[in-house]
């Protein structure tokens, strides 16, 4: 093998396992108002979970029972209070508090292709040459935990935190709700 197909194969295979393992990778972002000032915030309590109203708007949305279940509630619920309660954050109910909490969680199917072995015979063998690229596809659940937080006074939107990453199934455990809305609450609040 010349050194330049030695060259070319180590490169593309280091392509190929940087591409994979990029979708490995859990993501956490953030975005928030840079106007409101978040040192304010003392206070907290929930947004009631919103409510199905029909058989019908079950069957248009057949993620939902696996986004929206009261097992799923309650974990996250206790791990964003735990969370906010343990850096000072007092919950208070009965609507006297400076923010107000919300959650959405989603699960899309996605597929993620990889390839190995890419490389060409460099040997003149009656006027051919032979290349081979193995490929598969693989289909995977990607989930998103996302938190708001909501300005009680003004009735908006102030902080968005989110974090993706695979799923095998759509059943988070309670340490794996512990860990992500560990990772989401780091960046609230913005520059804290």
């Amino acid at each position: 093998m010349s050194a330049g197909n030695r060259i070319f194969r180590t490169n593309i295979a280091i392509l190929v396992a940087l591409s994979g393992l990029s979708g490995c990778a859990t993501r956490v972002r953030s975005d928030f108002d840079r106007e409101t000032a978040f040192s304010y915030y003392n206070t907290f309590d929930w947004i009631a979970p919103p409510v199905r109203a029909s058989e019908e708007e079950m069957q248009s949305d057949p993620e939902g029972p696996f986004t929206r279940n009261s097992l799923l509630d309650k974990r996250i619920r206790a791990a964003v209070d735990r969370n906010l309660e343990a850096r000072g954050f007092r919950y208070l109910e009965g609507g006297e508090s400076n923010f107000r909490l919300n959650y959405h969680v989603t699960f899309r199917d996605k597929l993620v292709g990889s390839g190995s072995e890419f490389g060409y015979a460099g040997r003149y063998y009656r006027g051919g040459f032979s290349s081979g690229f193995n490929w598969s596809v693989r289909q995977y659940q990607e989930g998103t935990i996302i938190i708001d937080v909501i300005d009680r006074a003004r009735d908006q939107l102030v902080w968005r935190g989110w974090m993706v990453s695979r799923s095998l199934d759509g059943n988070y455990d309670e340490a794996e709700i512990n860990h992500a809305v560990d990772k989401i609450l780091m960046r609230f609040p913005p520059g804290g």
